[in-house]
């Protein structure tokens, strides 16, 4: 392949050729790893790849654009995006002001770096430390993780958002915007199993 007449190493005409077959491929490529994750669910063959939990930024991109709430302008000042009102408090007396409007749901990249009283959610998902030098993140598991999920203020209206554009995007019943919720968050369709769950608890919720 060439760019003005220059040729680019390692973008051959065949390389395009090759990604336009992986991507027709991809479905029996899934096909088989569902088939090896079948036959050796603890993976002891090694023959897998570990799941691997999104960067701290990110978890709160990904749910900002599932939720269709993400702001995607690029550039411009930093923002504050919400977080409770006692992690700056103590932190020598700091105040968080929060961003509003569209600056409320702007890209991770963008939050507002603070030393003293880092932006709490992201501390929470292992960021890495601002004031030094990171070559490799750490990844931890918790309880305080999950807890956020559920109460921090961001996801909350994420999932008010989410739930408002499936109403608003998807015509039919409640098994219809399953399979749409499905579709923008994991991009796959829910397994019988899942579904039937999800429909228990949406009667269970309804009839409460």
């Amino acid at each position: 392949m060439a760019r003005d007449g220059i040729p680019i190493a390692g973008l051959e005409p065949e390389a395009d050729d090759q990604a336009d077959r992986d991507v027709i491929h991809l479905p029996a490529v899934l096909e088989d790893q569902l088939e090896l994750a079948q036959r050796d669910p603890n993976n002891d063959l090694i023959a897998r790849q570990t799941r691997l939990r999104l960067p701290a930024e990110l978890i709160r991109d990904v749910t900002l654009a599932t939720s269709g709430l993400l702001c995607r302008d690029v550039g411009g000042p930093s923002v504050r995006p919400p977080q409770p009102s006692k992690v700056s408090d103590e932190g020598y007396s700091n105040k968080w002001v929060e961003s509003q409007g569209r600056d409320r749901y702007r890209r991770g990249v963008y939050t507002w770096i603070q030393r003293t009283t880092p932006f709490a959610q992201s501390v929470m998902f292992d960021a890495a430390d601002a004031s030094r030098a990171c070559s490799r993140r750490e990844r931890s598991e918790h309880p305080l993780q999950s807890l956020t999920l559920l109460d921090d203020p961001v996801f909350f209206e994420a999932a008010q958002a989410l739930a408002l554009r499936l109403l608003q995007e998807r015509a039919g019943g409640v098994e219809d915007r399953i399979d749409y919720a499905f579709l923008l968050c994991l991009g796959r369709a829910p397994r019988p199993a899942e579904k039937d769950r999800l429909i228990r608890y949406y009667h269970q919720q309804k009839n409460f």
